[in-house]
């Protein structure tokens, strides 16, 4: 298997739980409807999506314009192109993923009688954790076909990891304030609890967001290095450790490096409400031996 980007596994990041948890609010529908010929007033909750200040294709635009500028780029490549093939592999994989859309309709179907939210994030979590062990073999797979030390990939496995550290801390928080509003004596007061969570959570999002820039950063820097043309940056064949600046890497590494931990210590905060798993990233490493121990020893680089 060679290797391949992309968003984190199982999903776009903070981008789609943003949408589906923020740029939201909630609103009351009122509508007369005709029972046993009587007509009776009902009024339902529901949520409406706010008119983001960017959409998803703006949002990954951006993201990507800021990496290739900040990223020394080999002279067969034009910075901008990489941009815009880039950006249009995100956004198509956006708009194919039919089951995230369902589940942010759903939030907006949703009647005061459920939990969408926390419906919303659960989906989102169930869907990380069902990949993830496939994304170790990935990675294992991308050690044995390169030169890049254990160091790097591991790296990415840890931000992975943390990702899905952080989906658990926020199905806690979305289920705390979600079961508050629901007991709220008023839709003000309702919707008051909803926006505290909002508050609560956006700043979680942004962090998660900012880290994931440094990760995505990071490997599309390794991968144009190791790419010939435009068609292989999203699949290289082999990625050889030589054929970036030593300098460039380090720096690049480092920084990725250094907001992981922030983010995880923040992450580390939010155990008070709830936060289930410690974050573990020698278990990460260890998964990864392991599925290496089990390849035969012909395949191993010596």
């Amino acid at each position: 298997m060679a290797f391949s980007l992309g968003a984190p596994v199982g999903g776009y990041s903070g981008s789609a739980l943003r949408f589906g948890l923020v740029d939201i609010r909630p609103i009351e529908v009122s509508e007369t409807v005709k029972r046993f010929g009587l007509k009776f007033r009902r009024v339902t909750r529901k949520f409406q999506s706010l008119e983001p200040s960017n959409s998803y294709a703006d949002l990954v635009t951006f993201e990507n314009e800021a990496i290739f500028n900040t990223i020394d780029v080999p002279e067969w490549f034009n910075a901008d192109e990489l941009v815009t093939i880039f950006s249009q592999r995100s956004v198509e994989r956006y708009e194919k993923d039919t089951d995230l859309k369902k589940a942010v309709e759903e939030i907006r179907k949703a009647t005061r009688k459920g939990k969408p939210l926390l419906s919303f994030i659960q989906y989102f979590r169930n869907r990380v954790e069902s990949e993830r062990e496939h994304y170790i073999e990935i990675e294992a797979d991308r050690f044995l076909r390169s030169s890049f030390p254990l160091s790097f990939y591991n790296k990415l496995v840890v931000f992975d990891n943390t990702f899905f550290n952080f989906l658990e801390a926020l199905e806690d928080i979305v289920r705390l304030y979600e079961s508050r509003a629901s007991y709220s004596r008023n839709f003000l007061m309702y919707r008051r609890k909803i926006a505290e969570m909002q508050r609560y959570i956006a700043p979680m999002i942004d962090d998660v967001d900012k880290c994931n820039f440094f990760y995505s950063r990071l490997k599309k820097y390794v991968s144009i290095w190791n790419s010939k043309d435009y068609k292989e940056v999203f699949n290289p064949e082999f990625l050889d450790f030589k054929k970036v600046d030593l300098a460039g890497y380090e720096n690049l590494y480092n920084i990725c490096s250094e907001k992981l931990s922030e983010t995880r210590e923040l992450l580390l905060r939010y155990k008070s409400q709830g936060f289930r798993k410690e974050l573990d990233s020698e278990e990460s490493t260890r998964n990864m031996f392991g599925k290496l121990v089990m390849v035969p020893s012909g395949y191993l680089r010596l």
